[in-house]
């Protein structure tokens, strides 16, 4: 997906998107990485794993891997062991040569309430040979959305395979693969990048809170600094880009009420916690998504998307779809020990 401009059309998508057929149990494959060994190692469960980050960078990148059933909702349920290999940098074909890197215990990380994705078939991050065409599926409301994720550190850039050992109920599902790239480096700022000095519209420029929050009982306090004034407080911040009237993957309004609002009560005088709305109200009242400039200041390709900033304006985390209060907090909790 090519990063959108202001003024476009293109919806900010958080990805929970069929990007492949990559679900199956065990067998088959060997070492092989090739689309057809890869769609052996799958071919039979109940389910479909995918990688959901909307860009994966050299360096640290919290990944976040979706298990879609057959009727394309997500398991909120599982235990997921995942082991990282290099492939070749710049294959001329299928990816090949494995060479193993590490491994990662994903956590379920789970918004409540939202339901199931919606999936238009956009590729994402993962990269397989052969994707079916997926017909629009909007969630059912109400539906717990869960991601496994963990924190990983990609040393270089090119084609990586993950091999998955999922449970989930009392069945185990074992070297099922996934193969998904890796740039130089992230669109928006990645961990250990400054934050861009942006100043976004602000209580002091709007006659009401309603013109740049669309929250059904906006907080006033969550737009009182622009992002240039946080990151040069000398305190940490929240900065969460979320649309809840305007979201396009469901999971905005969600994410400020079980991670952002809380993040305000808890931190409250020691962290600036900020919410920015990536589109334009005014113009998406009236059916045209436009993206505010502070979305192509930081080069977002998603939302919702926090970033943690540590007192020295540096992002120290960033959290991007589905995600919970508890890792959150736990960033935000190490920045203030910075």
């Amino acid at each position: 997906m090519s990063r959108p401009t202001r003024g476009s059309h293109v919806a900010l998508l958080i990805g929970l998107v069929l990007a492949a057929t990559i679900a199956g149990c065990g067998g088959g494959g060997g070492d092989q990485w090739d689309s057809k060994s890869v769609e052996q190692t799958v071919a039979s469960a109940p389910f479909q794993p995918i990688l959901v980050n909307s860009n994966l960078g050299v360096g640290k990148n919290r990944i976040a891997l979706a298990l879609f059933d057959q009727n394309q909702e997500l398991i909120n349920s599982a235990e997921v062991k995942a082991t990282f290999y290099h492939l070749d940098k710049e294959p001329k074909g299928e990816p090949k040569n494995p060479k193993r890197v590490s491994e990662a215990t994903l956590v379920a990380r789970t918004l409540k309430g939202v339901g199931a994705a919606r999936i238009d078939g956009t590729a994402m991050a993962s990269r397989v040979a052969a994707a079916p065409a997926a017909a629009a599926v909007d969630g059912h409301i109400g539906h717990d959305s869960t991601v496994f994720a963990a924190l990983v550190d990609f040393d270089r850039d090119g084609f990586w395979g993950v091999s998955l050992d999922i449970k989930t109920g009392d069945k185990s599902y074992s070297g099922m693969r996934v193969v998904f790239a890796v740039q130089d480096r992230t669109l928006e700022p990645r961990v250990g990048d400054p934050a861009p000095a942006t100043k976004q519209l602000t209580m002091a420029d709007v006659k009401s809170v309603e013109e740049i929050d669309t929250s059904p009982t906006p907080n006033p306090e969550l737009h009182r600094i622009t992002i240039a004034q946080a990151v040069a407080s000398g305190k940490p911040s929240v900065i969460a880009f979320v649309t809840p009237a305007f979201c396009q993957t469901r999971f905005c309004g969600p994410t400020l009420d079980q991670v952002v609002v809380p993040a305000f009560n808890e931190f409250k005088g020691r962290v600036n916690v900020l919410h920015v709305e990536p589109y334009d109200i005014a113009k998406a009242k009236g059916g045209k998504l436009e993206l505010v400039p502070a979305v192509e200041d930081w080069k977002l390709l998603a939302e919702p998307i926090i970033f943690i900033v540590n007192k020295n304006g540096i992002v120290t985390a960033k959290f991007e779809g589905i995600m919970d209060y508890a890792e959150v907090r736990d960033a935000i909790t190490q920045a203030l020990s910075q």
